[in-house]
């Protein structure tokens, strides 16, 4: 059986929406509250997961890098145009809008992407796609072109702090999700117009999570842009096209090809990662 979808709670209303359930049972015009709403969680726990992290926990890391650097280097400005040892309410706030929306728009493009290929035990889930999220994207921010390595003067503290964010955004994307469910549904209840405007609320959420998901291909480069297409595309079908309207072989294919596509992409972002890492250590 594939892997849960979304976490929706079993009780109320609103049941668990799986990617089983969404994949086998055959689609309606409109999609059902409760599959949309499930979809809504996901945005609610990417978006959560994205500005805690990814914003707020930018800063702590940048904190923590500005007060355990050496003191020759307070007062120097790093790459990013940052002054060491100086919090600015102007930076605070580009790292936690900024960095943050662009977190989670990317972070829910790319847990949607795996989510076929991952456990089903959501404990498993969640770390299976930390890892991934540190090992795909962990050279974004460990670059060891980037000189604030040799100026911060701890550069295996900055490694360790910086990957433990790419882990603990995959972690809590995945574990948000059920209490992010809770909410949805709670705030669904009720008058018609609140049901109304949740789901326009995850239409939207869904036109920005495209974005994240052309972000995502964007980034990629050489080979890495095809196999990512491909990933994207596969986890796709396995999630929206109907099994009773296609062919017996679409979906193993489809399985199969997003397997490969992300065991690439895997295998190349350890490499890449270890390389990176040694280098700057």
């Amino acid at each position: 059986m594939a892997p849960p979808f979304l976490g929706v709670p079993r009780r109320g209303i609103v049941s668990v929406v799986s990617t089983a359930a969404t994949l086998e049972r055959p689609p309606e015009r409109a999609a059902p509250p409760s599959a949309l709403r499930g979809f809504a969680a996901v945005f609610v726990a990417g978006g959560s997961a994205g500005i805690v992290v990814g914003g707020l926990g930018s800063r702590i890391a940048m904190r923590i890098a500005a007060l355990t650097a050496r003191d020759v280097a307070q007062g120097l400005t790093t790459e990013a145009g940052a002054t060491i040892g100086r919090i600015t309410f102007e930076g605070t706030a580009f790292l936690v809008v900024a960095v943050g929306i662009g977190t989670a728009l990317v972070g829910t493009a790319f847990y949607l992407a795996t989510l076929p290929w991952l456990p089903r035990r959501r404990p498993l889930r969640a770390l299976a796609f930390g890892g991934l999220e540190l090992v795909v994207f962990g050279t974004v921010v460990l670059d060891p072109g980037n000189p604030d390595f040799t100026i911060l003067g701890r550069p295996l503290l900055n490694v360790l702090v910086l990957s433990s964010l790419f882990v603990l955004h995959g972690v809590a994307l995945v574990l948000l999700i059920e209490p992010s469910g809770r909410l949805v549904s709670a705030v669904a209840r009720g008058a018609p117009w609140r049901a109304r405007l949740d789901d326009a609320g995850t239409i939207l959420a869904m036109g920005l999570t495209a974005f994240g998901a052309l972000a995502l291909v964007g980034r990629a480069t050489g080979w890495a842009t095809p196999v990512t297409i491909v990933l994207v595309l596969c986890a796709a079908g396995l999630i929206l096209l109907d099994p009773h309207r296609t062919r017996p072989v679409t979906r193993p294919t489809l399985r199969v090809a997003g397997a490969i596509a992300l065991s690439l992409l895997t295998i190349s972002g350890t490499v890449g990662l270890v390389d990176a890492v040694t280098t700057i250590v």
